[in-house]
């Protein structure tokens, strides 16, 4: 573990003594699991501290192992539940297969903070000119993502509590009953989950606090944006295997 990480760590442990004393410039850092509640409930009173001392670290690994969850803790019985609570739709990964994937969430999300923070950087500070560090974003993208991989504990609590694990439902699409159940513009909505977007704007107004001279909502529609773009290649790939297995 770099001296970074080990800092970053240092700083979770912290939180069971209170949190982290002010930095130089007043400003308090709260331990990890603290800002994991505040990137939920109060993201405009975690994101200036995080701006002056910008941590990623152990978010990323918190957010990679919430969404781990939904892979490695459901039983194969309850998976074959799922299945029995959605009507025509069946699980063909085999379940070893999916908990091997779950094993991937932590470089996967390392790998998601890192690219996202790489296209957030080069659209706000490269494009438009923001006065932000690459750790900054990293520090704003990896706790965002936080409230993403918070829905794979949802989903597997809904799960356990009996109902469909159909993602769908809680898509821009599961919101549109009236669109057709086939085509891209349906497969498009469905996978644009709404947790999803909450937490890009969550994203966009911590990268907008980075810079005073910014507003909230320019910043959260390049966030809600890149989000977009990613479930419009989602279903473009998902249209592509279709099309090739028919």
């Amino acid at each position: 573990m770099t001296d970074a990480h080990r800092d970053d760590w240092t700083a979770e442990d912290d939180a069971l003594h209170g949190g982290n004393a002010p930095d130089a410039g007043g400003t308090a850092l709260p331990g990890l699991f603290r800002r994991a509640v505040m990137v939920v409930f109060s993201p405009g009173d975690l994101f200036p501290a995080l701006a002056a001392r910008p941590k990623w670290f152990g978010a990323m690994v918190l957010a990679g192992v919430l969404g781990a969850t939904v892979g490695l803790a459901p039983s194969e019985a309850l998976m074959e539940q799922w299945a029995r609570n959605a009507p025509g739709q069946e699980i063909s990964i085999p379940v070893a297969l999916i908990r091997l994937m779950s094993l991937l969430a932590l470089p996967f999300t390392l790998l998601q903070v890192a690219v996202v923070s790489g296209l957030t950087y080069v659209a706000l500070v490269f494009v438009r000119g923001d006065e932000a560090t690459f750790k900054q974003h990293m520090s704003v993208i990896s706790h965002s993502l936080v409230i993403n991989h918070l829905g794979a504990v949802i989903f597997l609590a809904l799960a356990y509590a009996g109902m469909s694990p159909n993602a769908e439902r809680f898509s821009v699409g599961g919101l549109l009953p009236f669109l057709p159940e086939e085509g891209f513009l349906a497969r498009f909505l469905g996978q644009v989950q709404l947790i999803w977007l909450w937490s890009a704007v969550v994203a966009g107004l911590g990268l907008s606090l980075l810079d005073p001279r910014r507003r909230w909502a320019p910043t959260a529609a390049v966030t809600v944006g890149l989000t977009l773009a990613f479930a419009l290649l989602s279903a473009v790939i998902v249209s592509a295997l279709s099309l090739a297995s028919s």
